[in-house]
C-alpha cells in the first residue's frame, strides 16, 4: 500500500497518551496536528478523553483523523490496558497507511515503535519531560506517597526500562530543552548528543485581548497580581501569600488553577491566618479559552516555581502565555525562567523568597521599572516563539528536511 498523502505533502501519525483536541494538556501535539494538517495528512492515536473533560475542541481541524482508545478510568489497570491496546492499534495503523513519519511522545514511545516498523516510517520521539525522574522529584515535596502513587512510580520505572532501549532505535529525537536531553541521558544511559532541541510555542493571537479593567498606573492604585497554573507544594504559592501579607502596597492576588483538596484548604487557611483572605481571589480551574482574559486583567503575572530539577530543566510554557498577554512578568530566578526573561528588559527575576518577591513588586509598583515597557518587551519575546515557527522546526525533523536553528532569546523593548 502506498503512503498517505502525495507530492510534497507529508503524512504523519502522532501518538500521545492524552486526547489532543484541546491544547490544555497536550500542547505540543495539539499545535503540531493543527499546523501540519494545513499541508499534509495527519492521524492521531490517543487515549479517549472522559465525557465532559477538557475545555472544548478549540477549533480543531476536521481533516485530522482521530483514533481514540477508551480503556476506562480505573487507576493503573486502565493505564496498562491502554499501553497494550494502543500498541496493537498503532501497529495496524502503521501497516495500513505507511506514514512518512511516526511521532511518539515520552509516554507512548513503546506504541510508536511498532507503528513505524510496520509501515517502514521514520521514527521520531519527542521528549518533553523525563516522567520517572519527574515523579520522583515532585514526590519528594509531598513526603511519603500513598500506595496508588507509589505503584504508578513503579510502573513508570518498568516502562522506562523499555524506553531506554527504544531510544537507541529512533531516527530522530526532539527534546524540549537541553536539560531534558541531559537528564534523559542520565536516566536511560543513552547518547542523545545528536538530538534536536526545540522549545515551546505560544498562540500569540489568542492572547492579544483587551482588559476589562483599568490597569494600575501608580503606587496608589490597586495592583492585581495573578498566578495561572497547577497548584501544589513545588509551585511556591505559600511564599506569594506571605509576600502579599508583608507588602505595604495595595495588592490583590488572583489564583487561577486547581490542586488537591487538602492542599488547597491549607492555602486558604494560610491566607486567613495571614489576615489577607479578603485580598486573595481563588478563581479555580479556568477553561483554557478564558486564560487570556484573566491575564489581560492582571497588572503583574507571577511564576513562583521552586528550584527543583523538574522545573530547572523544563520549558516555562506558562511564562510564554504571560508574555503573549503583554503582562509584566515576575518569576523566580531558576534556569527555566532565565530561558525567556532578561531581567529589567522583559520581566523581573527574584530569589524565590517572600522578601525577594516583595522587593520585585515594589520595583514595578513604585515605578523603579516601567511596567508598560516590560509588557511590550514580553510580548515581543512571545512573538518570537509563535507556533507556526516552532512547528516548522518539528516538520523539518519529521520529514528529514533542513532543520531551522533555534530563534533568538529574549528581545529588548
Amino acid at each position: 500500500m502506498s503512503r498517505s498523502g502525495g507530492g510534497d505533502r507529508g503524512s504523519v501519525l502522532l501518538v500521545h497518551h492524552r486526547a489532543i483536541a484541546s491544547p490544555y494538556s497536550a500542547t505540543v501535539p495539539h499545535y503540531l496536528a493543527r499546523e501540519l494538517a494545513e499541508s499534509g495528512t495527519v492521524h492521531v492515536l490517543s487515549r479517549r478523553r472522559p465525557d465532559g473533560a477538557g475545555d472544548g475542541d478549540d477549533g480543531f481541524p476536521d481533516d485530522v483523523a482521530h483514533h481514540e482508545v477508551g480503556t476506562g478510568q480505573v487507576p493503573i489497570l486502565s493505564g496498562l490496558l491502554f499501553v497494550v491496546v494502543s500498541t496493537l492499534y498503532a501497529a495496524a495503523l502503521g501497516a495500513r497507511h505507511r506514514f512518512d513519519a511516526v511521532y511518539a511522545f515520552q509516554q507512548t514511545i513503546i506504541q510508536g515503535w511498532p507503528a513505524a516498523r510496520a509501515g517502514g516510517s521514520r521514527f521520531v520521539v519527542g521528549l518533553q519531560s523525563v516522567p520517572v525522574r519527574q515523579k520522583r522529584d515532585l514526590s519528594a515535596t509531598h513526603g511519603r506517597l500513598p500506595l496508588r502513587k507509589r505503584a504508578r512510580v513503579a510502573m513508570l520505572s518498568r516502562y522506562a526500562w523499555a524506553v531506554g532501549r527504544l531510544l537507541d532505535r529512533t531516527d530522530e529525537v526532539v527534546c524540549l530543552t537541553d536539560g531534558i536531553r541531559e537528564a534523559t541521558e542520565l536516566e536511560y544511559g543513552v547518547d542523545l548528543s545528536g538530538a534536536h532541541v526545540i522549545g515551546m510555542g505560544v498562540d500569540t493571537d489568542r492572547f492579544a485581548v483587551e482588559s476589562t479593567r483599568e490597569p494600575a498606573r501608580g503606587p496608589d492604585d490597586t495592583w492585581v497580581v495573578t498566578y495561572v497554573g497547577s497548584i501544589g507544594p513545588p509551585r511556591g504559592l505559600e511564599h506569594v501569600l506571605d509576600a502579599v501579607a508583608e507588602s505595604d502596597r495595595d495588592v490583590e492576588f488572583r489564583v487561577a488553577g486547581g490542586g488537591g483538596d487538602e492542599y488547597m484548604a491549607s492555602l486558604r487557611e494560610r491566607a486567613r491566618d495571614l489576615g489577607i483572605d479578603d485580598r486573595v481571589t481563588w478563581l479555580g480551574i479556568v477553561p483554557h479559552e478564558e486564560v487570556p482574559g484573566v491575564l489581560a486583567d492582571a497588572d503583574v503575572a507571577v511564576s513562583p516555581l521552586a528550584d527543583i530539577e523538574s522545573y530547572r530543566i523544563s520549558f516555562p510554557a506558562k511564562l510564554l502565555e504571560y508574555m503573549a498577554a503583554g503582562t509584566p512578568v515576575v518569576a523566580t530566578d531558576i534556569p527555566a525562567h532565565r530561558r525567556l526573561v532578561e531581567p529589567g528588559t522583559n520581566g523581573l527575576l527574584y530569589d524565590g523568597t517572600a522578601d525577594g518577591l516583595v522587593a520585585a513588586l515594589d520595583d514595578v509598583i513604585g515605578g523603579e521599572v516601567d511596567a508598560r515597557a516590560l509588557g511590550r518587551a514580553a510580548r515581543a519575546t512571545a512573538e518570537a516563539h509563535d507556533w507556526a515557527a516552532v512547528v516548522a522546526e518539528h516538520e523539518a525533523v519529521l520529514f528529514d528536511r533542513t532543520v531551522r536553528r533555534p530563534r533568538a532569546q529574549p528581545l529588548p523593548a
